[in-house]
């Protein structure tokens, strides 16, 4: 059931963030893909135009495309997507995962994995990838995902991330956490607030400060990782990235440059708080065509 209370309250702490995002929210013109480079090469794109589609190139990825947000559905039922050829995954989501900077040679974690799309994405760079997902219906269902896709580097754990750190030790060259979060970026307008809620937002926040624990610990020295959230909300973006400054003294937020217009850099007062100055270094994506809200962090451990 639509709740309006709660509605008022999201969209006022929507606005004091940026309004923008409330605009993006309510406007999805576009969805995107891209190949999937352990089946298929450039021609995939040719097939698709054969089948009737007419993908457009993003400026940033050879390997990425964009399509109207009407031809999602119908799109499943193509031959090139039925071979596994191309994967259905949102700008953000891609755009973040190809900023973790893998070389050939890395060993990659991604803390909170399914449904896969990010791992597949290392698994093409890396030599490497352990995959760790809690939940063991999309465990099982990621474990399919990674096979019909062609990826044979991952490897996949049905783990509580929280504590992978405590039987790996400093392992991994690189580390990926797309926390899980309370999704304010998938609140749909038509159907109204349902779901979401302030306390929502602080259970997630305090799981999120147990996971980019876990994820630092288990960074080599050297290494960088990602923390990530498909949300909007301070506490369980800035406030995490925040915690794990105050807390690591060898942690290190880098800047994010990326090559798109609907950006905006953390912040660091929300609310009674004030957060570590270098937070302004974190990214959050605004919801823009292909691209939903999302909110990262590159971090080094030194």
């Amino acid at each position: 059931m639509r709740n309006r209370e709660n509605e008022a309250i999201f969209i006022e702490r929507i606005n004091k963030i940026n309004p923008e995002i409330l605009e993006g929210l309510k406007e999805k013109k576009e969805f995107s893909f891209r190949i999937n480079r352990h089946k298929a090469g450039l021609e995939a794109v040719e097939e698709l135009k054969k089948e009737g589609y007419n993908p457009k190139p993003v400026e940033w990825s050879e390997w990425v495309y964009t399509l109207p947000i009407e031809e999602r559905k119908k799109i499943t039922k193509s031959k090139t997507y039925t071979a596994n050829k191309i994967y259905i995954q949102n700008l953000s989501s891609i755009i973040s995962a190809l900023s973790l900077d893998i070389d050939k040679n890395d060993w990659v974690l991604d803390l909170a994995a399914a449904p896969g799309g990010k791992s597949l994405i290392f698994s093409e760079k890396a030599k490497k990838v352990s995959a760790v997902e809690p939940d063991k219906n999309r465990f099982f269902r990621m474990k399919r995902n990674f096979k019909e896709h062609g990826a044979k580097n991952i490897q996949t754990y049905n783990k509580d991330g929280r504590f992978v750190y405590k039987a790996t030790g400093e392992m991994f060259d690189k580390v990926f956490l797309d926390a899980p979060c309370s999704s304010e970026a998938h609140i749909d307008f038509d159907e109204g607030i349902t779901w979401w809620n302030l306390k929502r937002v602080r259970r997630f926040s305090k799981l999120q400060k147990e996971l980019i624990i876990s994820a630092f610990e288990a960074l080599k020295p050297g290494g960088e990782m990602i923390f990530a959230t498909c949300t909007f909300a301070p506490e369980e973006n800035e406030e995490s990235v925040d915690f794990l400054l105050n807390r690591y003294e060898n942690a290190e937020v880098v800047d994010v440059n990326l090559p798109i217009d609907n950006v905006q850099k953390g912040i660091t007062e929300w609310e009674d708080k004030k957060y570590h100055p270098d937070v302004v270094k974190t990214v959050r994506i605004l919801p823009k065509g292909a691209y939903s809200g999302f909110y990262f962090a590159r971090i080094k451990k030194h």
